[in-house]
């Protein structure tokens, strides 16, 4: 995973990764007799509320796949001093054609914290993100600024893959959209028997550990979930109709942001929870996909290029759907579509006693600050803000059975950025 450096601020940034968590429901069934007498019983699903406390939720998620189809919103707000960013999804899904349209919008202040926004592929005060996605099985279109679109398969060679960060994750395992609340409805166990509402509706409290909140996150923020020991939980609220299919649920994740910021993630964002609702279950079309309808579609493997071997010169644009991730950019033609360019490559191999982090970048900062002194005017004059440069690359560690030495080596690009 490649990590950027900012040398105005002077901060090392890594970007977090994980392997996304894959976890299987099962739904409970039961038999019924039916028919004259001697016929062989008929297999009828249990309803939601029949099955055991701790399977409803799971058994809730099948019955909301069997309505065929929804629309939802799922919105996530991280809280600071300084304002509230919000990232909100909405669009349809259609659960038997495994197949979703999202429009998503993450709006961030100009007073937000600044790492925190970077970490959600943001810069605070800038434009609101828009995207648009089209999903169809485990294959995800994300329509570009230009209106054509960039089609990401999980059937892409492995290398390619590795490469596409949490775009893939768009297709769900729960429901045609991923990286939602639904994925943690489907795998966490109710403790307390639910209220039951005027309308049969019901209403469950209970928490989950992280683990089994980090789905519902953006890919860049779950590593620390992941992997967080320790007895923080989110606590969760799910909302089912008096069918037993999930209308809307919320999350707080607060009092695992300190797990968060131990990792350098979302430093200064003081709160953050997560909402999702569902609506016209049964009744929702699902628009139809523009791609392939008069605009033109690429293969994603095909269009993108890792910034680690775009040509020094060279300029490329962001607008891939990876959320502010710079594995893979559109090389382009320098000017107004562009949003960076590249003016150097460095590699950094380094014998280092003691602690190993942050050497790599530390060195690749310097040895870009020697290029950016160097490099041809053009190349640099339009960087934003006035003067500054960063670096991207991946580096490894080795150390020896004996002695305090560790091997650091890595590839790194160096680049302005111009919008």
């Amino acid at each position: 995973m490649g990590t950027t450096h900012d040398h105005t601020t002077g901060r090392r940034r890594a970007a977090a990764a994980l392997v996304p968590l894959l976890l299987t429901a099962l739904a409970a069934c039961q038999s019924g007799g039916g028919g004259t007498s001697g016929a062989a019983p008929s297999p009828t699903v249990t309803p939601v509320f029949d099955v055991r406390l701790d399977d409803q939720l799971q058994a809730a998620t099948k019955a909301t796949t069997a309505a065929g189809n929804a629309a939802f919103t799922s919105t996530l707000r991280y809280d600071s001093a300084h304002g509230t960013a919000v990232d909100r999804a909405t669009g349809a899904q259609d659960y038997t054609g495994d197949a979703a349209r999202a429009e998503r919008e993450l709006s961030v202040p100009r007073r937000f914290p600044a790492e925190a926004a970077e970490d959600l592929g943001a810069r605070p005060g800038a434009a609101p993100v828009s995207e648009t996605y089209v999903i169809k099985g485990g294959q995800v279109d994300y329509r570009t600024r230009q209106g054509g679109w960039l089609r990401y398969s999980s059937q892409a060679s492995m290398d390619v893959v590795d490469l596409y960060g949490g775009i893939l994750d768009r297709a769900g395992e729960t429901a045609p959209y991923g990286g939602t609340l639904a994925e943690v409805v489907r795998t966490a166990d109710a403790t307390k028997q639910p209220v039951k509402g005027a309308d049969g509706s019901r209403t469950y409290e209970l928490t989950v550990a992280p683990q089994t909140a980090a789905p519902a996150l953006p890919y860049s923020l779950r590593d620390p979930l992941t992997y967080a020991r320790g007895g923080e939980r989110v606590a969760l609220t799910v909302v089912l109709d008096a069918r037993g299919r999930l209308l809307r649920a919320s999350a707080d994740y607060t009092p695992v942001l300190k797990v968060m910021h131990a990792e350098g993630v979302l430093e200064g964002v003081t709160s953050l929870r997560a909402e999702y609702s569902l609506s016209g279950l049964g009744s929702t079309r699902l628009p139809g996909p523009e791609a392939g309808r008069g605009t033109r579609t690429e293969d994603a493997e095909k269009a993108l290029t890792p910034l680690t071997d775009v040509r020094p010169g060279s300029c490329g644009s962001t607008d891939t759907g990876l959320g502010g991730s710079l594995a893979l950019v559109r090389v382009v033609p320098c000017g107004r579509t562009a949003d960076l360019r590249v003016f150097g490559q460095v590699t950094v191999k380094e014998t280092v006693q003691g602690n190993p982090d942050g050497v790599a970048d530390r060195k690749a900062g310097e040895r870009c600050g020697t290029k950016f002194r160097s490099a041809p005017a053009a190349w640099v004059a339009d960087a934003r803000p006035d003067g500054t440069y960063h670096s991207y690359g991946a580096a490894g560690s080795s150390s020896p059975y004996t002695g305090p030495d560790a091997e650091v080596e890595g590839a790194f690009t160096c680049y302005v950025l111009t919008s």
